[in-house]
């Protein structure tokens, strides 16, 4: 499990951009501490990949969830 300060560091990403997809939808934490720190699992990094992976093709934020959220089979090379 990684904190959000941890998980920018890893991606080499700003924590604000981290915290700015938990405003959109795009990724939230897998549980919160009691002094409410944000942690992050294996299936939200996987996510952050994806996300970071559709930023990098131009993908505007906006039209990222339905792409995440689908619940057909395509891999994500198909639908870029």
């Amino acid at each position: 499990m990684l904190t959000v300060t941890q998980l920018a560091r890893k991606y080499d990403i700003s924590r604000t951009t981290i915290l700015y997809y938990e405003r959109e939808g795009l990724l939230m934490p897998h549980t919160r501490s009691e002094n409410s720190y944000r942690w992050y699992g294996q299936t939200e990094i996987k996510r952050l990949e994806a996300i970071m992976a559709y930023r990098a093709f131009g993908i505007p934020v906006s039209n990222i969830a339905p792409l995440l959220n689908r619940e057909d089979d395509r891999e994500q090379e198909r639908i870029l």
